[in-house]
């Protein structure tokens, strides 16, 4: 039996103690025999059995009448009685005889098929765990030991190595104790091996190191593979310390440390991240006379790649070679992969020239570490250079490769390279996974081409992918960028008829894209559908519809959405209540922005800088400085820091009231808040002070604006000339040469104000050198101004003048005339005018 060790003494004991059992086996056949022969029917044996029979009573009778004599006939009586009974005795037995051997027979049969059934069952059972079917083994196994029979050494056996190659340790543990226990033996130093190697495959050090100290009181001494199976179970669990002992109790015990020994202790090291330790164990290898192996070397590179040191690992590598070892796949695998990690993409890629020069090809593992590197860096170009040299190299690249190079083209949202990546999929016969379908959609959603769409459909029906949910959505949300939503509406309207249901998300996108094109009217069609179908707008839905009703000036519908959003207990975001109150202030309506503005207040939408700015934008349409003072106030009192807009917009309510001190404090607060002033805020101040009469104070501002970093523009100097024109119309004109001379082009408000105030003055022929000036320079010149010219030389009485002026108005009336074509354009004014 192969479980039972030839050298055992006790065994030896068992067979001596087997063969000096058949003596008294051979005594029953004697026996046997003769009790056959006396109880025999057959007259040969009758007659035999006679003579015997009295030969033995004749001669016991002639030993008798030695002591005591016995008359004849006393002798011959006695004979014939003895055969008598003998002979009726014999008849007796040979009765009953046919009945025990029945019996005898019929349990020898029934012992004879018990044991031809334990026997089948132990080959069964045998069978069965070679061929890896353990739960039919045991099953088996159950069935020997319920019928009262004794399993075999090698049923125990098969199912201890079964599990233990299965890397069952409870179930070997708990059979191979069975065995100990049933009394037949103890199990040899191969099952013992095999077990403490499932122990160590399991991390399970500690039952490694129990079996093999149990070794010997089973009868076993622990041999090379023993203590390698131990120390490799240490190096799986990265515990050096551990190894180290084992291999030092290894070389105690007098068992010689082999390749595998020392590879073990440095993959230890490994693990723990010990590069050095790792390289001094290389080094005492050799000097043990153990040549090491491309697995040693590929251990210490190994080590030193998690250390983060690939040039040491270069190093080894070139170590290696030099010492007429081959570096095997595994070994540069090893070190481009810790390149690629480390972003070193050009050093990964001549590793991998130097790998095909060594007359190794590299596999698709490692060309995916440099792609996952391009990926992460969106180095598309590279990849696509890699790729073309991966096909060159006939290296066939797996589902993970396309992912990774799609991923790149999807950063790069290059959505004709997706579809390329895809196209080689499947001609190349490569199946592509969800993650390929979710890289795919990831460029795609980022997309704006309509085409593309229409392309990616049918490239993912011809790789086998069925569209879903999310493929339809992404659909939808390109179209959307692509500001085309009634092909959004169109693949909506597709994917119902598909039956695919859709979501929340799809009808949301197809909103957003009708709010965004202005479709008002589309938009609020599919809300309704959305309410009909049971289906809740999101809360970004309802700010992007009401932001862009917002700017349709259609406040009506919009309090009614915003109404609505609370109705459905859709929490409303402030951009919403924003887009409101913005619209109510963009109107002048003061009253209704405060009204939405304390209903923002009452709801989870808090107020920000955007919403009270508003309020204070209405206020100072209004020209209602006081109101927007007190909004500011009750701002800063709820927290919200005030920003450069609110500032603005409160210098802007105190110049439409003429309030330059007011205009000044807000700007001064404004810095120690820390802001820095905008062209806009300089431009509000210079209007407070010119609308206060404050010319002084209006040109300070003016000349100080370039100590903020800010410079004046068109219409900071046309706020100022304006200003100038009413009262000192020389300042104005002295301002229209600074302007000039920094080679600055005055505007045509600029022009118009100086004519005017000028034809104010008294001076017409001042006034009609500047309005000539500006026709000259292409500005357009107002009717009102041509009028005034005009009028300024009739009272003169200078109508040759006049007529000439009056020419230049084709027809007359309110407007502009365009200094080349003469043509007027009614109702034009300066946006300087305006403000």
């Amino acid at each position: 039996c192969n479980w039972l060790d030839p050298h055992n003494q006790r065994h030896r004991h068992f067979i001596t103690f087997s063969f000096s059992s058949l003596r008294p086996q051979g005594v029953m056949s004697i026996l046997t025999t003769f009790s056959s022969f006396m109880t025999s029917s057959n007259t040969l044996a009758m007659v035999a059995r006679t003579a015997l029979l009295s030969a033995i009573a004749s001669a016991s009778f002639s030993v008798l009448n030695v002591r005591l004599p016995v008359p004849a006939a006393m002798e011959e009586f006695a004979i014939v009685a003895l055969l008598l009974v003998l002979e009726l005795g014999f008849e007796s037995c040979r009765t009953l005889k046919p009945e025990k051997n029945q019996k005898r027979h019929l349990r020898a049969s029934k012992n004879l098929k018990l044991q031809d059934e334990v026997s089948t069952l132990s080959s069964r059972l045998q069978a069965a765990a070679k061929s890896g079917n353990l739960a039919l083994a045991e099953q088996i196994m159950q069935e020997i030991l319920t019928s009262g029979s004794q399993p075999s050494l090698l049923c125990y056996g098969s199912l201890v190595f079964g599990h233990a190659k299965a890397g069952d340790v409870h179930k070997a543990e708990y059979w191979l104790e069975a065995l100990e226990s049933s009394g037949l033996g103890q199990p040899n130093s191969i099952c013992l091996n095999m077990l403490i190697s499932a122990c160590a495959k399991s991390n399970a050090v500690d039952r490694a190191e129990y079996w093999l100290s149990k070794m010997p009181h089973l009868g076993s001494t622990p041999d090379i593979m023993s203590y390698n199976a131990v120390i490799d179970a240490c190096a799986r669990n990265a515990d050096v310390a551990r190894a180290q002992s084992w291999f030092n109790k290894m070389q105690v015990s007098g068992t010689t440390p082999n390749v595998v020994s020392y590879s073990s202790v440095i993959n230890a090291c490994a693990k723990s991240c010990e590069p050095l330790l790792a390289e001094e164990w290389l080094r005492k290898m050799s000097k043990a006379g153990i040549e090491p192996n491309a697995i040693c070397y590929n251990a210490v590179i190994n080590a030193w790649c998690k250390d983060d040191n690939s040039q040491r690992a270069i190093d080894l590598l070139k170590q290696m070679s030099s010492s007429g070892i081959q570096p095997t796949v595994n070994s540069y695998g090893t070190i481009i992969d810790r390149l690629a990690k480390s972003d070193n993409v050009p050093m990964a890629k001549a590793l991998l020239s130097r790998m095909a020069d060594s007359e190794l090809t590299a596999d698709a593992v490692i060309y995916n570490s440099i792609f996952c590197a391009c990926s992460q860096r969106s180095d598309l170009e590279t990849a696509n250079k890699l790729f073309d040299h991966m096909q060159a190299c006939k290296v066939h690249p797996n589902t993970v490769t396309f992912n990774l190079i799609i991923n790149c083209h999807a950063r790069h949202g290059d959505t004709s390279g997706v579809l390329r990546r895809l196209r080689q999929m499947r001609e190349q016969g490569i199946q592509a996974d969800k993650v390929s379908h979710k890289t795919v959609l990831k460029a795609f959603f980022q997309a704006s081409s309509v085409m593309a769409v229409e392309q990616l459909h049918q490239e993912l029906k011809a790789n086998g992918i069925q569209p879903e949910l999310s493929t339809y959505n992404t659909y939808i949300a390109a179209c959307i960028r692509g500001h085309d939503p009634s092909k959004a509406e169109h693949w909506l309207k597709r994917m119902e008829a598909l039956g695919v249901k859709p979501d929340a998300t799809s009808y949301c996108s197809l909103i957003d894209g009708y709010s965004q094109s202005g479709d008002l009217n589309r938009a609020q069609y599919w809300l309704e559908h959305m309410y009909q179908l049971g289906l809740q707008p999101s809360s970004n839905t309802y700010t992007i519809l009401i932001s862009s009703m917002s700017k349709t000036g259609d406040l009506h519908h919009l309090e009614q959405l915003l109404r609505k959003m609370g109705i459905n207990h859709v929490e409303s975001s402030p951009m919403a209540y924003n887009a409101l109150i913005s619209a109510h202030a963009r109107n002048g309506d003061v009253e209704q922005a405060e009204f939405w503005l304390n209903q923002m207040l009452q709801s989870t939408a808090a107020p920000d800088v955007a919403s009270y700015s508003s309020i204070i934008h209405a206020c100072a349409k209004s020209s209602d400085l006081k109101r927007a003072e007190l909004w500011i106030e009750r701002m800063e009192k709820a927290g919200v820091q005030a920003n450069v807009v609110t500032y603005n917009s409160a210098i802007n309510a105190c110049a439409r009231c003429a309030d330059a001190l007011r205009a000044a404090y807000w700007f001064e607060k404004m810095l120690k808040q820390g802001l820095q002033p905008a062209i806009l805020t300089f431009n509000s101040l210079v209007n407070a002070f010119a609308k206060a009469q404050d010319l002084d104070g209006a040109e300070r501002w003016l000349l100080n604006m370039p100590n903020y970093g800010v410079q004046p523009d068109d219409v900071t100097y046309s706020t100022f000339i304006h200003a100038c024109g009413v009262k000192d119309p020389a300042r104005a004109e002295k301002w229209m040469k600074i302007i000039r001379d920094k080679a600055e082009k005055p505007s045509s408000f600029c022009y118009n104000s100086l004519a005017q105030a000028w034809v104010r003055a008294g001076n017409v022929d001042r006034a009609a050198r500047w309005l000539a000036e500006a026709l000259k320079m292409d500005l357009e010149v107002t009717s009102t101004s041509i009028n005034m010219i005009t009028g300024a030389f009739s009272r003169a009485k200078r109508h040759q003048d006049a007529e000439a002026w009056s020419a230049k108005l084709n027809h007359g009336g309110n407007g502009a005339i365009h200094p080349r074509t003469g043509r007027q354009r009614h109702g034009a004014q300066s946006r300087t005018a305006k403000n």
